[in-house]
This record gives structure tokens, sequence and C-alpha cells, in this order.
């Protein structure tokens, strides 16, 4: 290569890098300005009544400390065999609501707030999805799980996969009986080269914005611009407006702080290479309308673990476990039975 190309090269490297950043910065920026505009719409305690959207009252409630001084908030009902349900980015536990009271009967629920979510804190190794795995399996330990099916969404999906390709093969098949995907992806999200460099230069840019854009951001947006971002992208077309609403408030009770120590992460995630060596059943459930995770990145990951069963939900969007309460829950039920 001669000098003048190479010089070229990193020309355009620098552009790629540069581009990436400013796209990074206004995307946070943006985010953050309807987050904090979002806090001006709550949805009433009728429209969640009305939708079931409040959370049991027999919850037992645990508290786990990790080992960075952390604490993890889990919250627990029913008894038969585990299920570890784990919710996405900027939401909680209460995203389980409708499964924590149409799986008790029959099952020993466990719904964990990942740290920097929900009642949990993080400690002093920050966030990042191994992290968020190690999280897992101080839980899991410290509740004296076996034989658990783990049910991840979104992000929480990813946590699933870190933990059983990170756990030793005979704590793996004593405590993880199986997996529960649910409209999540094991990576990777972009496969431009230099892809890795991007996003080690862009996170710390993208974090900075995020915190400024909640502490100097502008309250000019309408709510309704958030609600219509988040039925569009999270939601399928006929999902009732307190479900909005409902993910909303977790939202808005999750800090923008939390999310930019978890871009960098989620952005790089990528656990593709090692799907095939799953041991585990592994049921992979998606809607036809997620637009966060698209289906053909269920399909692919399904081809690629080879044995896994996949659901797709005809107009779902990225929220089956709310906008297909009964059918959601009555697939983990069957998963559940299937592989006991």
């Amino acid at each position: 290569m001669s000098s003048r190309e190479s010089k070229s090269g990193r020309r355009r490297g620098r552009v790629l890098a540069l581009g990436a950043g400013a796209t990074a910065v206004a995307g946070a920026v943006g985010w953050a300005l309807q987050h904090r505009a979002v806090s001006r719409s709550a949805a009433t305690a009728e429209e969640m009544s009305a939708e079931g959207l409040s959370m049991p009252d027999d919850l037992r409630h645990h508290f786990v400390e990790t080992a960075d001084g952390g604490r993890i908030h889990v919250v627990e009902r029913g008894q038969g065999p585990a299920l570890v349900l784990l919710h996405g980015i900027m939401l909680s536990s209460a995203l389980w609501v409708h499964q924590l009271r149409d799986l008790a009967d029959h099952h020993r629920v466990i719904a964990i707030d990942l740290r920097g979510h929900g009642q949990s804190l993080s400690g002093s190794a920050g966030s990042g999805i191994e992290i968020l795995a190690a999280d897992v399996r101080t839980v899991l330990e410290a509740l004296a799980v076996e034989d658990g099916v783990l049910v991840g969404h979104s992000m929480g999906g990813m946590v699933a996969l870190q933990l059983v390709t990170d756990l030793p093969a005979a704590e793996l098949h004593r405590g993880v009986a199986g997996i529960v995907l649910t409209s999540t992806t094991a990576g990777p999200f972009a496969t431009l080269p230099g892809w890795a460099g991007v996003v080690r230069m862009t996170g710390p840019v993208t974090a900075r914005a995020l915190l400024i854009g909640e502490r100097f951001g502008a309250k000019a947006l309408p709510s309704r611009d958030l609600r219509w971002w988040l039925v569009r992208l999270g939601f399928g077309a006929d999902a009732p407006a307190a479900q909005v609403r409902f993910v909303e408030a977790m939202h808005r009770a999750t800090s923008s702080g939390t999310l930019a120590e978890l871009i960098p992460s989620l952005a790089s995630f990528d656990l593709s290479s090692k799907l095939g060596s799953i041991e585990v059943p592994v049921l992979v459930v998606v809607g036809s309308h997620d637009k966060l995770t698209a289906p053909r990145l269920a399909r692919r990951m399904a081809d690629a673990l080879g044995e896994a069963q996949l659901v797709e939900l005809p107009r779902c969007g990225h929220m089956p476990m709310l906008e297909r309460r009964h059918e959601f829950s009555r697939l983990v039920d069957e998963f559940t039975a299937k592989i006991s």
C-alpha cells in the first residue's frame, strides 16, 4: 500500500469515527430530551387496573449483595420449577407483572431488577452484560435455584446467553434447565469493518451526551412524541395505550446514567460464535412486528442454536409478555413442562 493510500485510509477511518460519534451524540441527546419530556405523562390508576398492570400483593422480596458492593432486588411468587425472569434495558421486574400472576400456580417465579434498574443498586464495577450476568449467577446461588429456566427479554436475553456461556458445565447443568430468549439477539448488531473500534471511541461520548442531556435538556418536546416513538418502535399496532404508559413509567424510573453505562457493552455484544456450544434447550420468541430486534435476528439465532424452538407471534411488537400475555405465558409453561 502506498503512503498516499495509507493516509487516505486513515482519513476515511477518522471520518467514519467522527460521523458515528456525531450520530451517537445526537441520538443520545434526543433520547434524554424525550426521557425528560415523558415525565409529564403518567398512566392513571384506573387505566393500570383495567389492564391488570399492578403487581401482586403477596410478592416475596429479596435483596442480594454483590461482590462489588451492589444490591440486587428480587421479587418471588409461587412454588414449583423455577422461572428466572430478566427484563430489558430501562425496564424492571415490573415488566413481568402478568407472568407473576399467570405462572405462579405451578412455578416458582423469580423476577430480578438488574443492577441500575428498579430497586437494584450498582456496585463499584459499574455495568455491562458480563457484570449483569455475574449478578444473576449470584442471585441463583443466594436463592438456591436449581434446574431453573431463564426467561430473558431484549437485554435480559443477552444476559441469559452470557450467563450460560460463562458458567462451568457442572454449574450450568445444575442451575439452568433451559432458556427462553424473547425479543433479543446474540449479536452482532453491525458487521462493518472496524465496528468494535468505533464503539470504543463513541461509547464514552454517548455516555457524556446522555448525562448532559438529562441535566440540561429542554422540555420542549411534548410527551406525545415519546409515546409515538414507543408505540411505533416498542409495540405492535394492537397494544393498548395503558401498556405504553406502563413502559414509559419504567423508563422514567431508570436514570439515563444506567443507559450510558450499558451502551458500549450492548453495541459490542456478540456471542454468535458460541451459540452452537449451548447445551441446554432453548425457546426463541419474537413478534412479527418487532422493530427493535427484528424477526430475522431471532431466526438467525435459532438457526445457529440448532435445536431451538422458534415461535413468531403475528402482529406483536417488542413486548410479547404484555401484548400477548396469555399466549406468551402458555409458551413458557409448555416449554418448561417439555424439558422437565
